[in-house]
C-alpha cells in the first residue's frame, strides 16, 4: 500500500510541525510521519501520573519571536514578557538572573547593589550586539568553507552588520565569542550565585562547564534569543503548532516510524515505514537527528566515505536527565516575591559548583548536589495539574547517558532523592508533598525521543559544531541526496524552542523543489 504527497516531514516536532505549516502555506500537500503517538517532541505534553501533565522536556516559556509566528500564522497566540527567573544560593540566598530588564536589575540591586548596575550594563551590550546575532540565527548561514561562491552582496551585507557595530563593539564581540563563559561573566559580575546561575544559558544540556572554551557564545545567542514568550509555554505552541497544520490539511501519521528513505538515481522518492507502507514523495525533510537520517535510514551508496565519517562523529552527548514531579498543593519558593510565584529558578551555588558536577559526568558518574533547572509550569498553564495541586519540571544537569555501574533502581532513585532534597532547602515540606516522580536518564531520552546520546540539542552546540552544522556536505539544511533535506535543531540554527529550524527547513525544501522543476 503506498500513498502520495508533495513533500514528507519526519519527525513531528516543533520544528518539523513549523515546517509542515509553512509548505501546506504554500500549497504543497504534506504528511508529518511521527514514530511517536503524540506530537511535539521535547515540548510534548504527556501525563505522568493521573491527572498530571508535563510541560515538555524543553520545559521553559519558549523564544519564538513575532515575525516567526506571524510566519506560520499563528499571530493571535498571546505573547507575555518572561517571568523573572532565579538564582538560588547557599543559606537560602535567592537573588533573579533573567526576566524584564528594568525589574530585573531593581530586583538584583536590592539584594545585591553593585550587580544592579552590572547587570544592566551587560544586557544593553547584548542588546547592542543583538542584531548581528540575529542576522545569524535568521538567515541561511555563509559558506565558510566555499564563500567564493557565495553572493558577493550577501557577504557585504553580513560584513557591514558587523562593522556597523561600531569599532568598541564589534572588537568586543570578536573577542568575547571564544572565551570561556565564567571568563565572561566574571568581567561582568562579582556575585557568583549570579554567575552560575546565567552561565546555565550556554551550558545546559551540553558536554561543557564555565571553562570550556568557546562557551560565551552559547551565552551570547542564548542571551539576543530572549524576548516575548507564549502565554502556557511550550505545550501552548505546540498546541497550536498542530492546530494550525491540521487546518491546513497536513496529514499526521503517528506511530509510524521510518525503515528507510527511498533514493533513485541520487533523488528521493519517498519513504518506507516499518510496517511496509510506502510514502511517496519528491521531497522528503527530517526534523529528527541527523544522524540516524544518514546514517541509518538511507541505502549505503547514497553518502561517500568521507561523509559517512563526518556525521558518524558529530558530537551528541547528553548530560541533561528530567525529572518531573506531582506535587500537592502550590510550590512557593521562599525567596518569592509577594506579587509573583517563582515559575523558573536554578540551583547552582557556584561556578566550581558548576565545573565540580561536570568533572562527575566525564568518569560517567552524577554529582552528589546536582545542578538543576527548575520550572514549576502549572502556574501559566493551570490545565497540567488538578485544582490546588503542582507540577514540577528539573533539568538535573551533568548526568552521563552511561553510568558507571549502569542505570539500576538503586541509582535512579539516589538521583531523585537527591534532585528532591535540593529542591526541599527553599521550599518549606517539600519532600512530604511529592506525589509521584517519574526520572528520565538521557539514555531514556534517547529511547523515547530518537536522541542519540540523549542530546537535548540533537547535537552539540560547540563553536564547530555551530558554525557549520551539522557537517560540510549539509550545509544550509541540504543533503548529498537530491530532495533530501533537514529541518530539525541538528541543523542552523540548532536547538531551543524558537522555530527557527523549520522555518530555514521549509525555505530549503522550496529551494529543493524549484530546482529539481528546472532540472
Amino acid at each position: 500500500m503506498s500513498e502520495r504527497f508533495d513533500v514528507v516531514v519526519i519527525g513531528g516536532g516543533h520544528n518539523g510541525l513549523t515546517t509542515a505549516c509553512l509548505l501546506a502555506a504554500q500549497g504543497k500537500q504534506v504528511a508529518v510521519v511521527e514514530q511517536r503517538e503524540g506530537l511535539g517532541g521535547l515540548a510534548e505534553s504527556v501525563e505522568f501520573e493521573k491527572g498530571f501533565r508535563s510541560a515538555g522536556v524543553w520545559h521553559g516559556p519558549g523564544n519564538v519571536s513575532k515575525e516567526t509566528l506571524a510566519a506560520i500564522g499563528l499571530r493571535d497566540l498571546t505573547l507575555q514578557d518572561p517571568p523573572m527567573s532565579w538564582a538560588l544560593g547557599e543559606s537560602g540566598f535567592a537573588v533573579p538572573f533573567a526576566g524584564p530588564m528594568d525589574r530585573t536589575a531593581f530586583a538584583i540591586a536590592q539584594r545585591l547593589p553593585a550587580e544592579g548596575k552590572n547587570y544592566a550594563r551587560y544586557r544593553n551590550f547584548l542588546q547592542r550586539v543583538r542584531p548581528v546575532i540575529e542576522r545569524f540565527l535568521t538567515r541561511r548561514p555563509l559558506n565558510l568553507l566555499d564563500v567564493e561562491h557565495e553572493a558577493p552582496m550577501e557577504v557585504l551585507t553580513r560584513a557591514l552588520g558587523l562593522r556597523m557595530l561600531g569599532a568598541h563593539d564589534m572588537i568586543e564581540l570578536l573577542r568575547v565569542a571564544p572565551m570561556p563563559v565564567r571568563d565572561f561573566l566574571d568581567e561582568h559580575f562579582e556575585a557568583d550565585v549570579l554567575k552560575a546561575a546565567m552561565s546555565f544559558d550556554a551550558l545546559l544540556g551540553t558536554f561543557t562547564a564555565p571553562r570550556s572554551p568557546g562557551t560565551t557564545l552559547n551565552q551570547l545567542v542564548t542571551g539576543c534569543m530572549t524576548g516575548a514568550t507564549v502565554r502556557g509555554g511550550n505545550v501552548a505552541l505546540t498546541e497550536a503548532l498542530v492546530s494550525r497544520a491540521r487546518s491546513q490539511g497536513v496529514r499526521m501519521m503517528t506511530g509510524s516510524a521510518v525503515e528507510r528513505i527511498l533514493v533513485h538515481n541520487g533523488a528521493v522518492h519517498g519513504v518506507e515505514l516499518k510496517d511496509g507502507m510506502v510514502v511517496e514523495a519528491a521531497a522528503v525533510s527530517a526534523s529528527c537527528n541527523p544522524k540516524p537520517v544518514l546514517l541509518d535510514m538511507l541505502p549505503v551508496s547514497a553518502l561517500t566515505h568521507t561523509t559517512e565519517h563526518r556525521i558518524a562523529n558529530v558530537r551528541c552527548r547528553g548530560t541533561a536527565a528530567q525529572l518531573l514531579l506531582a506535587v500537592d498543593g502550590p510550590v512557593e519558593f521562599r525567596c518569592a516575591p509577594e506579587d509573583e510565584p517563582v515559575q523558573h529558578a536554578r540551583i547552582a551555588l557556584t561556578p566550581d559548583h558548576v565545573e565540580r558536577a561536570f568533572d562527575a559526568v566525564k568518569y560517567g558518574r552524577f554529582h552528589e548536589e546536582p545542578v538543576l533547572d527548575i520550572t514549576v509550569p502549572s502556574i501559566d498553564n493551570p490545565s497540567l495539574a488538578p485544582a490546588g495541586k503542582s507540577v514540577v519540571s528539573v533539568l538535573v544537569s551533568y548526568v552521563p547517558a552511561q553510568l558507571d555501574g549502569g542505570w539500576t533502581a538503586a541509582a535512579r532513585d539516589t538521583l531523585t532523592r537527591a534532585t528532591i532534597a535540593s529542591i526541599a532547602r527553599f521550599v518549606d515540606g517539600f519532600e512530604a508533598r511529592v506525589i509521584a516522580a517519574r526520572l528520565s536518564t538521557p539514555a531514556d531520552l534517547e529511547a523515547d525521543f530518537g536522541l542519540p546520546g540523549g542530546q537535548l540539542h540533537h547535537g552539540e552546540p560547540a563553536i564547530d559544531q555551530t558554525v557549520i552544522r551539522p557537517i560540510p556536505e549539509c550545509f544550509n539544511h541540504e543533503t548529498p541526496v537530491r530532495g533530501l533535506t533537514l529541518c530539525g535543531s541538528g541543523t542552523h540554527p540548532g536547538g531551543s524552542m524558537s522555530c527557527l529550524a523549520g522555518v530555514q527547513g521549509a525555505q530549503a525544501v522550496l529551494r529543493s523543489m524549484k530546482a529539481r522543476a528546472a532540472a
